[in-house]
């Protein structure tokens, strides 16, 4: 029985206020192409499909097209747990319905949990739950954190499973020991909401969601998102992974995107050089200038070869130690005033007086009437 893991879609994320969707819905295109490929018998998704808990009409309908095309369409069972991002409520509303379509939601932690059982294996699927749900659920427990927590779930489903089955655990959890990306906003800070691998001892594979770099320890594997969600996951190769039963193999299938994250990184005239002969020119890009200013110039000239520049940085100012970022979203959202300051700090090297800014306002007034003439 072959298993597709993913998870950590976040429909509906932006990056550097560049919304994805599009990226994601070829995303979506190629897990359909690879269900039917690979003729996979169950996909597991293992939490944050949404990046907000209350998605926008359009994010929400490219989550119905998948599942439509991969239920009704392939015939492909989808099992579904909650990752921190989601509704939990939402996600799982008419998950009694949705069971006899082949959508299996988990939306919250219960006790028990039934394992699923579809072919040779026994799917337990365990959403994102916080430590105080656990209390309540297991008063008996001596809960002290998380992983404690973790464990008292897991335990309770040791007890439950299958022989005959390969027993299958779905989490959305932070792993000791993983690694995490920058876009892992989520992910504690320290060691609080983290669990130690041996709560997940005795599972034959356990597909975890909620850290974006792909990733395995033991049984436990981190599919990692499908597609990169900050530069500091530039040069990741992104994928789907997937487990097979009858011999425990586990197999990466690459995600290749349609724009790429990039960093671009060295002197200005190499950089500008070598943009005039880059043949994958609409990529997400990051330019990181190391013998300059990055002004507004430079920006606006970048963007005249890079239309999905989104983040230029350059040498600090000696006068202002942070003046050297500029992103293009911070761009958008700065006033003509701001934009003139910005610009006479780094070319002058001092911002202007309020005189010098009262002359600006005359002037632009003047030109904002004859616009309108």
């Amino acid at each position: 029985m072959r298993i597709l893991h993913t998870s950590d879609w976040h429909l509906g994320i932006a990056l550097h206020g560049v919304p994805l969707l599009e990226d994601q819905r070829e995303m979506v295109a190629r897990l359909i192409e690879t269900v039917r490929a690979e003729k996979i018998d169950a996909v597991v998704a293992a939490g944050d499909l949404f990046d907000h808990a209350v998605a926008r009409p359009e994010t929400i309908g490219l989550y119905n097209d998948a599942m439509v095309a991969l239920c009704r369409d392939c015939r492909v069972p989808v099992l579904v747990i909650a990752g921190n991002h989601d509704g939990a409520a939402r996600l799982a509303s008419c998950s009694v319905l949705l069971r006899e379509a082949g959508l299996y939601v988990s939306g919250r932690l219960t006790d028990p949990v039934e394992p699923v059982v579809i072919g040779s294996a026994a799917f337990f699927l365990l959403p994102y739950f916080n430590t105080e749900e656990a209390r309540y659920l297991y008063p008996q427990e001596q809960i002290r954190g998380y992983s404690d927590a973790m464990a008292a779930v897991t335990k309770r489903m040791r007890d439950r499973f299958l022989p005959d089955r390969c027993n299958i655990l779905a989490a959305h959890c932070f792993a000791c020991g993983a690694e995490v990306s920058e876009s892992d906003r989520a992910a504690a800070v320290g060691g609080a909401s983290q669990v130690d691998p041996s709560v997940f001892e005795g599972f034959d594979y356990v597909a975890l969601g909620h850290l974006h770099r792909a990733q395995q320890f033991g049984a436990a594997r981190y599919s990692g998102s499908p597609l990169a969600y900050s530069f500091s996951e530039a040069g990741q190769e992104k994928s789907f992974t997937i487990f097979d039963t009858d011999d425990g193999s586990v197999r990466e299938i690459p995600v290749a995107p349609r724009r790429m994250l990039r960093v671009l990184s060295g002197e200005f005239d190499r950089v500008y050089e070598a943009a005039q002969l880059d043949e994958r020119r609409e990529d997400y890009l990051k330019i990181e200038l190391t013998d300059c200013y990055a002004g507004l110039e430079k920006l606006e000239l970048f963007r005249e070869i890079y239309p999905n520049l989104l983040l230029l940085t350059g040498r600090a100012a000696q006068m202002e130690e942070n003046a050297g970022s500029l992103t293009v979203e911070e761009l958008s959202h700065m006033g003509p005033r701001e934009l003139v300051t910005r610009f006479c700090t780094e070319v002058a090297g001092e911002a202007p007086d309020e005189e010098q800014l009262a002359w600006f306002d005359e002037a632009a007034r003047e030109t904002e009437g004859e616009v309108a003439q």
